[in-house]
């Protein structure tokens, strides 16, 4: 059966996933990997990948590709996401990650990274006949998606992503209240577009995805990380998954 990888460059992390794909069956999946690069850090403090920062991602890539070349994949999409979208070194961060992970890495639009969100959701959790919103919370975009009767009816990123928010506003640990503000109004103003446009009820099920949501579920559920994925799991929060009976924030 044909086996495929994908390696997902984040602006906090890079995730590489090798599976075998047998048509009507679920995937199964061969290897798994991921490390924290922060990527974003530089990105949102300086405006391009740092020199450091790009090697430690070259050589996670190049590990990752050692992976999946024992497995004879017969094909590879790497995507870069929102750090890579916006650092000013695009053309040698390009050149370097495809060097290191044997194959072209792609930069992708906030609308196509919504798109295959969306469609990991679906493979995993299929909402056929209800109307949902998908939220993914990554290091440097959230990604807003509104899905209904199995179909992607609409999409939104935003730069709301955690790493992009902790570099712009939160210079103390703890932040200041007045850093706290500015980071809530910020919020709220890049929010507003797609709360005009999706309103703020009518949900039949919230899911939240990526690494921040389980963390998130994890504080609020006052358990470690491989507890939380557990928990969230039987009760419908994270990390594939919220409230079935959310509503947008108001």
């Amino acid at each position: 059966m044909p086996r495929y990888a994908a390696i997902d460059i984040g602006s906090n992390s890079i995730r590489m996933e090798a599976a075998e794909v047998t048509s009507g069956e679920p995937v199964r999946v061969l290897a798994s990997d991921r490390e924290v690069t922060r990527l974003g850090e530089s990105v949102f403090r300086g405006g391009a990948v740092g020199e450091e920062a790009l090697r430690a991602s070259c050589s996670v890539l190049a590990r990752m590709a050692a992976t999946y070349r024992k497995l004879d994949v017969v094909g590879v999409r790497a995507v870069a996401t929102s750090a890579i979208r916006d650092t000013r070194n695009q053309k040698d961060f390009v050149a370097r990650a495809s060097e290191a992970a044997g194959t072209p890495v792609e930069i992708i639009s906030g609308r196509e990274e919504a798109r295959l969100i969306y469609l990991g959701v679906e493979s995993v959790w299929p909402q056929d006949g209800k109307r949902v919103l998908i939220l993914d919370i990554g290091g440097g975009s959230a990604e807003i998606i509104a899905a209904e009767e199995g179909r992607l009816r609409e999409a939104f990123s935003v730069p709301l992503g955690a790493v992009r928010l902790k570099e712009a506003f939160l210079e103390d640990d703890p932040p200041t209240a007045l850093q706290l503000h500015q980071m809530h109004e910020y919020i709220h103003e890049k929010l507003d577009e797609p709360v005009a446009k999706l309103g703020h009820t009518g949900w039949e099920r919230a899911i939240a995805t990526s690494a921040t949501a389980s963390a998130m579920a994890s504080a609020i559920g006052r358990v470690s990380a491989p507890s939380a994925k557990r928990w969230t799991a039987s009760a419908c929060v994270t990390p594939r998954c919220a409230n079935s009976t959310a509503s947008w924030p108001s």
